[in-house]
Formats: structure tokens, C-alpha cells, sequence
């Protein structure tokens, strides 16, 4: 016969561990199951795929300072939105949000990527609060979206990423191009002053050694006019001296 006063022998679970504690986008301080997680994870992906389409098309209508302000604002929310939900995770699996610093850390980040994605946290309180609440339809439906995502983002790398390197080619090849016509340019430009100099120095030498000559036979013929001057000066003189003899006679 048993005893009904004895001490039941089944597993006894308190209030605290039937509870469910809140969850928060933007509150860092409560925690998130794996399915949420990766829930969380895909909503914040969309949104911010959406800003970048919005941003790009603002830079492309012309809009460049306004889409490239919301492209910034949506990598700085993607950032602080990671560390909310890694902490979040952090703390479900019963460990310190610190943690999230690993991410700056090459090969620790790895790890880190692991426990966050593929570890089941701890059932029950834990040192950070209450377990998550159940999840619903939209946390299983953008969970399992999660990995569509990534393959879809692959197909548009795989194929934007051999055109996007076709297009910096054919830009080189341009701007090559237009360097080389615009120094041949340049070059037939340098040879054509050369040239004009040349022929300019050319000119100024004829000019001055015709200036010269000029001068030399000026300078000769006054040379000449002035010895004649004087020929004729000693004839006069001797002329006057023979006339002044024969009148003293």
C-alpha cells in the first residue's frame, strides 16, 4: 500500500518554467529561440534589401545625396539590428550578449555564427529571463524563406557579378582608349609647337643675320664715303698750299 503523504516521484515543474517571457525587435535584453531567430533574421534581410532597391533608384532618378543617406541609414540599422538579435540569442542560450563581440573576431565569428543558428537554448528560466513564447505560422514560414533567400541572392551574384566585371572592362577599355587618343592629340600638339618654334627661330635667324649684313655694308659704305671725304680734304689742302707758293713768287 502506498503512501499518500510520500513525495511524488515525477518531474515537478515550477511557474517560471511554464511562463513565456516577451519578445522585443529592438529590446536587446530579452531572448530568442532558433526559429524566431532565423525568423527575425529574414524579416530584417527584406526590409533591408527594400531600402537598398528604394536608395539605388533614388540614385538613379538623380536623387544621389537622398539615396545614398538611405542606403547609409539602412547598413547602420542592419548593424545595430544583428546585435540585437545575436544577443537576443546570446541570452537564450544562457550566455553573455559580450559574446557578440566575436563577430569582429576572424575564425570566432564562425563559431559564434554556429551556436546562434543551429544550438537549441535553454528550455525553461535562464539567468536572462523567461523562455520564448510558442511560435506562430510567420516564424515558420520566413524561417523556412531564410534559406530560399540565400539561394536567390547567390543566382542574382552568380550572374550581376560577371556583368558587373564585363562593364568595369568595357569602362577601362573606354577610358583607355580616351587616355591614348587624348595623348596622341597632346603629342601632335607638342610636335606642331615644336615645329612652329623651330621655324619661328628659323626666321628670326635669317632676320637677324640679313639685319647684320645689312648693317656691315652700311657700316662699310659710311666707311667709305668718310675716306673719300678726307682723299678729298688732303686734295684741297695741297691745292690751297701750291696756290699760296705761286702767289708768293
Amino acid at each position: 500500500m502506498s503512501n499518500p503523504y510520500q513525495t511524488p516521484a515525477g518531474q515537478l515543474q515550477t511557474d517560471d518554467d511554464q511562463a513565456f517571457g516577451e519578445v522585443s525587435f529592438f529590446n536587446p535584453s530579452g531572448r530568442l529561440n532558433r526559429l524566431r531567430y532565423w525568423a527575425h533574421g529574414m524579416t530584417m534581410a527584406i526590409v533591408f534589401y527594400a531600402v537598398m532597391i528604394v536608395g539605388v533608384i533614388l540614385m538613379a532618378q538623380g536623387a544621389s545625396f537622398a539615396g545614398g543617406a538611405l542606403i547609409a541609414i539602412g547598413y547602420l540599422a542592419l548593424i545595430v539590428f544583428s546585435f540585437i538579435i545575436v544577443i537576443q540569442r546570446l541570452h537564450d542560450l544562457n550566455k553573455s550578449g559580450w559574446m557578440s563581440l566575436l563577430m569582429f573576431v576572424p575564425l570566432a565569428n564562425i563559431y559564434l555564427l554556429v551556436i546562434v543558428i543551429f544550438f537549441q537554448g535553454t528550455p525553461g528560466k535562464n539567468n536572462y529571463g523567461l523562455q520564448t513564447p510558442p511560435n506562430k505560422t510567420w516564424h515558420w514560414i520566413m524561417a523556412f524563406s531564410f534559406p530560399v533567400l540565400i539561394m536567390v541572392v547567390g543566382i542574382i551574384a552568380a550572374i550581376a557579378i560577371p556583368q558587373y566585371q564585363k562593364y568595369v572592362e568595357r569602362s577601362q577599355a573606354y577610358q583607355d582608349e580616351s587616355y591614348n587618343s587624348e595623348t596622341s592629340a597632346s603629342d601632335e600638339y607638342y610636335y606642331d609647337d615644336q615645329a612652329t618654334d623651330a621655324q619661328n627661330t628659323e626666321t628670326d635667324s635669317e632676320y637677324y643675320e640679313s639685319d647684320s649684313s645689312t648693317e656691315s655694308e652700311n657700316y662699310e659704305s659710311d666707311a667709305e664715303a668718310e675716306i673719300e671725304s678726307m682723299m678729298e680734304d688732303e686734295t684741297n689742302v695741297d691745292e690751297a698750299a701750291e696756290d699760296t707758293s705761286g702767289q708768293n713768287q
